[in-house]
């Protein structure tokens, strides 16, 4: 019985936690109404007040009046999507405040945030909603209007959140399901919510088991795509890489690629800056990610094949030897421990070819906010120039997902290659 009272009591203190940061909603100046909150109620009743939100006068089934209006006359709803969030945890929940109100000017949607629990005390559901107006950029005599309802589930209804959510979406708009922090990969209620969504969106670099993780994304066989915060974190390395090849001259080497080289950051063991810092928490689970994907996707571009292990995997490091068009590749990945970059993000990637004129190697080094980009070809260093980089903070990776197509098929082929590589690590190390 003391085991009991100290799970429900410590059930009590981590909802609560989570619950302080997700009221931060009723803080934004964008209010429009005052937060309507309501324990014990149930999904008609939510749907029921959303409704009264914004119908206006002589549409409500009850005659009333629409609550979301300026100068007497109802403001309309500009939903553009419904966005689906599931919450663990009160840092989850911070992560979850902070993205969706740099999110909804952009990308205004119905919001319904889930805080699941298995505890059995109180009320099976609670909800608050609030409502939110923004001017629009350029038109002050236009605003863009949207809402966000917080849905505490508990007992027997957390195992069905599928049924909860459903008769809250806005028909005929694409879903998207975003799961911050670790998702449960197997479990059931992962598996209804991603059946909802038209696209789903975690970040994998917060994977407790990472390749349980990429092998459960890359055989997901459904009618929507992945959406993948660890690959929008690329677009920058894969934008440089892709320009050393535009020219004519450089392009001669991509058949006879020999050699790849990937360093990523690691926040020093000693550093207790960089453990203490919450822009470093998302993708300190699976700092090895990023480096995956990028082999992943230069692997698929290229027709790259696994031929054998060289090294084991140990310490974050890894060395396969794969079988190119013409020559067989050296793939090294390593970490290196700096400060000066979030852990888990590129340091510094080099390739390697041989061609008729003798060999060719194309770098991008990482220092802080800015790189290095050369090329020593001919016996010659040409292109040396330092670029500034652009780092997407995670309201915009969010907002990149939501208006690419909803299936990626070179993410999904570098996805599914970084799960092969992993596993051709792991495999050696076993």
């Amino acid at each position: 019985m003391a085991q009991a009272v100290s799970t429900q009591q410590r059930d009590a203190i981590e909802e609560q936690a989570v619950h302080k940061h997700l009221m931060r909603f009723g803080d934004a100046e964008s209010l429009a109404t005052p937060m309507w909150e309501q324990r014990g109620t149930t999904v008609s009743s939510i749907a029921a007040q959303l409704a009264m939100l914004w119908d206006p006068p002589g549409k409500l089934a009850e005659g009333g009046e629409a609550q979301v209006t300026e100068k007497g006359l109802p403001h309309a709803r500009t939903s553009v999507l419904n966005l689906i969030v599931t919450v663990g945890h009160d840092e989850a929940a911070d992560r979850v405040v902070r993205t969706m109100m740099g999110l909804g000017v952009r990308h205004p949607s119905r919001a319904i945030v889930l805080v699941p629990t298995q505890a059995t005390e109180g009320d099976l559901l609670d909800a608050r909603i609030s409502t939110h107006c923004h001017d629009t950029p350029g038109d002050e005599r236009e605003r863009i209007c949207y809402e966000e309802v917080v849905l505490t589930v508990r007992g027997e209804a957390a195992s069905h959140l599928a049924g909860v959510v459903a008769p809250l979406l806005i028909h005929d708009l694409p879903t998207f399901v975003w799961w911050p922090g670790d998702p449960p990969l197997v479990s059931p209620i992962f598996e209804q919510l991603v059946e909802m969504g038209d696209r789903l969106i975690v970040d994998s670099s917060d994977f407790s088991d990472l390749l349980t993780g990429l092998r459960r994304l890359s055989n997901l066989r459904r009618r929507s795509g992945v959406g993948d915060l660890a690959w929008g974190r690329l677009a920058w390395w894969q934008e440089l890489s892709a320009q050393f090849f535009d020219a004519p001259r450089f392009r001669r080497f991509l058949p006879n690629l020999s050699r790849l080289h990937i360093r990523y950051a690691l926040a020093p063991a000693t550093s207790d800056a960089a453990a203490n810092d919450e822009d470093v928490a998302p993708g300190c689970a699976a700092p090895l990610v990023q480096a995956l994907l990028y082999a992943g996707w230069i692997a698929t571009r290229l027709g790259w094949k696994r031929a054998r292990s060289v090294e084991r995997l140990a310490g974050g490091r890894l060395r396969l030897l794969l079988e190119g068009r013409y020559e067989m590749v050296d793939l090294l990945i390593e970490p290196v421990e700096t400060d000066e970059v979030k852990t888990g993000e590129l340091t510094s990637v080099r390739l390697r070819a041989y061609g008729e004129a003798g060999a060719a190697e194309f770098i991008i080094d990482r220092s802080g906010d800015e790189a290095t980009v050369a090329t020593n070809a001919d016996g010659m260093t040409a292109m040396l120039r330092r670029v500034t980089m652009d780092v997407p903070n995670e309201p915009e990776l969010i907002a990149a997902q939501l208006t690419m197509d909803l299936v990626d098929p070179v993410y999904q082929d570098a996805l599914r290659a970084a799960a092969i590589l992993l596993g051709s690590a792991r495999e050696a190390a076993a």
